[in-house]
């Protein structure tokens, strides 16, 4: 992932980005993201490419669309700023994203609500005629058989449409009116939206949680990616899940009567030798299999390395899960 948002961010492909200039052409554009996705140890074949494509074309597509203002639609493009800070783990990349964030409000803030609803509409117009169905929307029941959308009622609205003609001429950082609540343009604000998050988050389409104020220094951990390692360690048999004492040995006992050290019988020494002897036994034999088991999985591995380069998509696996 740092790979991946190192290459997003790179000055050129950012300049070509924020300069102005005509609208890109769908070839350009795709382009740019086989440079990015190719950047990484990650290699896609171009059936993966194909539909790692549409997947990335067709939810742009979906935000815009379900977009209710101006301001949301630069608080979506925030969101994912945010998540990608949130993905990457070196302090540089953490600074590149919050530089990338000042540039999008630093360009986009000083534009009129209609300019940008203006670029929205054209973004639209070059995507009318590419439509794919999409598995993960249709699963949410936000796509339809024929490729067409379901917009449901948002959980932010602006109703821009209602009063395009008395707003349109204003800045978006320009307060329309107090009692409006409004997303956020700050480096760690409550966006509000959900367009822009992860889809494929359990958690999506619900309200969001407001944002505590972090640092690009304080680097987010997830909880369930050590639950997830733990998982695959007791399945490859790394991790044993009870730990039970083998024996114990108690070397001094104390006597009722005389309240003093008891010597220990040599009968019950020897015992415990014996104990100690089976069970270094045992161990030596249970570590002989543990090898024996990992040196036949990673037979195994090896065997079917290229039958799974072969079958594995990733695309594919997102929608399983």
């Amino acid at each position: 992932m740092d790979d991946v948002t190192t290459a997003l961010l790179n000055p050129k492909t950012l300049s070509s980005i924020f300069e102005k200039s005509p609208l890109m052409d769908m070839a350009s554009i795709r382009s740019i993201l086989e440079s990015v996705v190719l950047c990484s140890i990650m290699k896609l074949d171009s059936n993966s490419m194909n539909k790692l494509f549409d997947l990335m074309t067709m939810m742009f597509k979906y935000q815009l669309t379900a977009a209710t203002g101006p301001r949301e639609v630069i608080l979506i493009t925030l969101n994912h700023t945010d998540a990608m800070r949130d993905m990457v783990t070196d302090e540089s990349a953490h600074e590149c994203v919050s530089l990338v964030h000042q540039m999008i409000v630093d360009l986009y803030a000083n534009l009129r609500y209609e300019e940008v609803w203006q670029a929205r509409n054209d973004c639209l117009d070059l995507l009318r005629n590419y439509n794919v169905r999409v598995n993960v929307l249709l699963r949410l029941g936000l796509q339809n058989q024929n490729a067409t959308f379901n917009i449901g009622k948002p959980n932010y609205n602006e109703r821009y449409e209602k009063q395009r003609a008395e707003i349109g001429q204003l800045k978006l950082t320009d307060i329309i009116c107090e009692k409006c609540t409004i997303g956020s343009f700050n480096l760690f604000g409550d966006r509000i939206t959900v367009l822009g998050k992860n889809i494929y988050s359990p958690s999506f389409g619900k309200q969001p949680k407001p944002c505590l104020k972090r640092t690009s220094r304080q680097l987010s951990t997830d909880p369930g990616c050590k639950a997830e390692l733990g998982m695959l360690a007791l399945q490859l048999g790394t991790e044993e899940t009870i730990y039970e004492r083998p024996f114990s040995l108690t070397l001094y006992v104390n006597d009722k009567n005389t309240n003093s050290k008891s010597e220990i019988n040599i009968d019950q020494t020897e015992n415990y030798l014996q104990d100690d002897d089976e069970i270094e036994g045992k161990s030596n034999k249970n570590k002989q299999e543990y090898k024996n088991k990992l040196e036949s999985l990673y037979g195994d591995l090896e065997d079917d390395s290229n039958d799974i380069k072969r079958s594995m998509d990733l695309l594919d696996l997102l929608d399983e899960v």
